[in-house]
């Protein structure tokens, strides 16, 4: 649906031509115990990430981190869609660009449904953030710079979680 829109940019999560590395990265990196997996699902296609997020040892959050395989258009991208089917919990989206230091990210939160869903992100959800913490003075974000794409489950609640990722689409329309 929305990858037919024009000025749009869809990438499927399950399509290995549109990343080139697929990275998990979680709180073990410091001494906690949260784990998660990445599995390509069939019907319908999609990436699979399925864990426990544990609040031990100072621990809490889990996540898996997609460099993009080729820059967007340098078009101006003022919003996006993530396609996804979660389990109700709060996740972040979290995107990083080379303008920026490393471990910094621009990260919006976007509470789940149980339903399949295209959620809507708007720029100005976007706020800096180094480990949890809100960093000032950050370059405005521009989607065409965006070279890495994250899912975070950071929501300080012990247990498992789900969250099977079908699409994320870049678009010049502010919502549709």
């Amino acid at each position: 649906m929305l990858a037919n829109l024009p000025s749009t940019i869809s990438l499927t999560f399950y399509e290995p031509e549109h990343f080139t590395q697929i990275r998990l990265i979680h709180d073990t990196v410091m001494g906690g115990r949260s784990t998660g997996n990445i599995a390509v699902i069939d019907e319908p296609p999609g990436l699979l990430f399925v864990g426990n997020l544990s609040l031990a040892n100072n621990g809490g959050f889990a996540s898996a981190e997609f460099t993009l395989a080729k820059p967007l258009r340098d078009k101006v991208l003022n919003s996006l869609y993530l396609h996804a089917l979660a389990d109700g919990r709060k996740y972040q989206l979290r995107l990083k660009t080379p303008f920026i230091p490393n471990g910094v990210a621009y990260v919006a939160e976007f509470e789940t449904d149980t339903m399949p869903q295209h959620y809507y992100v708007p720029l100005a959800a976007f706020r800096g953030q180094y480990r949890g913490q809100a960093i000032r003075n950050m370059p405005k974000l521009n989607l065409a710079d965006v070279s890495q794409i994250s899912i975070m489950l950071a929501d300080k609640q012990d247990g498992a979680f789900s969250i099977t990722l079908y699409s994320i689409t870049f678009s010049a329309v502010n919502t549709i």
